[in-house]
């Protein structure tokens, strides 16, 4: 069965599709993107090929008599879950759609650990033990009589060296991947999401370029936050529209409360994803204020932190196989306090699923596990606050071919980093005049062992580890986080500024107490 109304999905006989993609240079979505799928799916080889020449963000699922294949791009977009029983399989959009009783939720399992971790659950699991997820990049071949599962990936990055790239080539292929999705949304009014930051710059900049003048530039949080000075001046020098969204008391009264925020916490998160809330308040405000509508497309700068290395430093590059749990968990973690199992398990799953079958060295699996786990599930997720209302979503910075062309350059040395900067600035920003409020990069090793001050933090009450912490984040997260926290019990993250770790033991209660 398929239960498929979360999305805008096109279905002719035995295939539905969303989203968009390329085919080599052609732009499908829609019936043209059907007709290609039935011209290219009369066996399963033949329709994991064709998928695998796709670039863009998009799901199909093809269910024919004897088997069910499905597939999602690396953007993870429009995420989808199945569920096999005893005589069929089912699949939705909507995992909430394939509970048939209670038991089907189970939030003490790993699963759940790693989601109060790192906020997504992990590889193809969900919240729900019986339910499993269609994961960035995978496709996969179910038998339907016997409920047998073929997973394989048609897209994981390959770290192959490039040639020597320059700032020059550089700019030239991100001008390249821009002006392929520029062509699409050339006639409709853009969001973009601009802070200091230099992806959002890199856009704005593009947009310029190509001569955009419907743009609405819009920065959101605490009242003088450090995102809004810069962002304004850039967005004025381009001559484009800005607005400024305050978050205080007011703006998320008894937000909670809100039908639209437990319809938004549903949709967004499909027992899967933390619900994100730092873009909500401003996006919900943009709609209900009609700055933007249905023909408004946002882009957002993901996953720029990715393509430029800032992940990645040389105590990562050096990383040993029985470090990496440690590693992830300290540097991509909520800080709460994990239960005493759960860093040897999520190491075996590590060893099982990327060291082992996938043959990737530490530091290629930390970067794996980077972009499927944090950049896909939880990063590009947040982006289902757009759709959710009613804004089409366009990632040129997570374009396929982009991803590629990154991880092919060396970043050791922060090499990597500092390319992507100097080209951002001295072929698109200088250009402008907005080479004002640059970045400095430094090499932030990995400490191997604790010092005795982070002991001692660690060790210190709650209370006093708010002295220590800076608490008034830009966003306005504590006050959205302490709303949350009302009348549940919550455990307190090690780092009491890890707001991100309130927001998941509440979704927790969430479900649970929809599931009832």
């Amino acid at each position: 069965m398929l239960y498929l109304e979360k999305y805008k999905w096109s279905t002719e006989k035995n295939a539905s599709v969303t989203g968009f993609a390329w085919l080599n240079e052609t732009f499908l979505r829609e019936q043209d993107f059907l007709e290609q799928i039935q011209k290219n799916s009369s066996d399963f080889r033949q329709f994991k090929d064709f998928v695998s020449g796709l670039n863009g963000q998009f799901s199909i699922i093809i269910k024919n008599e004897e088997e069910t294949w499905a597939t999602c791009s690396h953007t993870w977009s429009f995420p989808f879950f199945y569920k096999k029983d005893n005589v069929e399989l089912s699949i939705s959009d909507q995992p909430e759609k394939l509970q048939q009783t209670l038991e089907d939720i189970d939030i003490g399992t790993f699963a759940s650990s790693h989601f109060l971790q790192f906020g997504v659950t992990p590889f193809n699991q969900t919240l729900s033990k019986n339910i499993a997820q269609i994961q960035p990049g995978e496709i996969i071949n179910v038998e339907n009589s016997s409920g047998k599962v073929f997973s394989d990936f048609v897209f994981q990055l390959h770290q192959k060296a490039n040639k020597e790239q320059t700032p020059k080539t550089v700019s030239g292929h991100l001008s390249a991947t821009f002006e392929k999705y520029y062509k699409h949304l050339k006639n409709k009014q853009v969001l973009l999401p601009l802070t200091r930051g230099y992806d959002s710059r890199l856009l704005a900049c593009l947009l310029a370029e190509f001569g955009h003048k419907n743009v609405i530039c819009a920065t959101w949080g605490r009242k003088n936050n450090t995102e809004k000075a810069t962002a304004e001046k850039v967005a004025r020098k381009l001559g484009f529209q800005y607005q400024f969204i305050e978050y205080n008391e007011a703006l998320i009264e008894n937000f909670q409360q809100e039908k639209t925020f437990t319809d938004y916490a549903k949709y967004s998160s499909h027992w899967s994803s933390m619900p994100y809330l730092q873009d909500y308040f401003a996006i919900k405000f943009l709609k209900e204020n009609k700055f933007i509508d249905e023909n408004t497309v946002v882009l957002p700068g993901h996953p720029g932190d990715f393509l430029r290395g800032d992940h990645l430093n040389n105590s990562i590059l050096d990383l040993k196989t029985s470090e990496l749990g440690t590693t992830l968990t300290k540097t991509l973690g909520t800080s709460l306090p994990a239960k005493p199992d759960f860093q040897a398990e999520l190491q075996k799953y590590l060893d099982e699923y990327l060291l082992k079958q996938s043959k990737l060295s530490p530091a290629e699996a930390f970067e794996y596990w980077d972009l499927q786990e944090r950049q896909c599930k939880f990063i590009s997720n947040s982006n289902q606050v757009y759709s959710f209302f009613g804004v089409d979503v366009f990632m040129p910075l997570f374009d396929k071919q982009c991803l590629q062309f990154f991880a092919g350059i060396d970043a050791r040395n922060k090499n990597r980093e500092r390319l992507y900067n100097k080209t951002l600035e001295d072929h698109f920003f200088k250009k402008h005049e907005l080479d004002f409020d640059l970045k400095q990069i430094t090499e932030k090793e990995t400490t191997k062992a604790p010092s005795l001050k982070n002991w001692l933090i660690k060790l210190a009450p709650h209370q006093l580890k708010t002295l220590y912490y800076p608490m008034n984040d830009g966003i306005f997260y504590r006050e959205i986080t302490q709303q949350l926290r009302q009348n549940i019990k919550i455990k307190h993250p090690l780092k009491p500024h890890s707001f991100n770790a309130y927001i998941v033991q509440w979704y927790l209660h969430f479900i649970a107490s929809q599931s009832q």
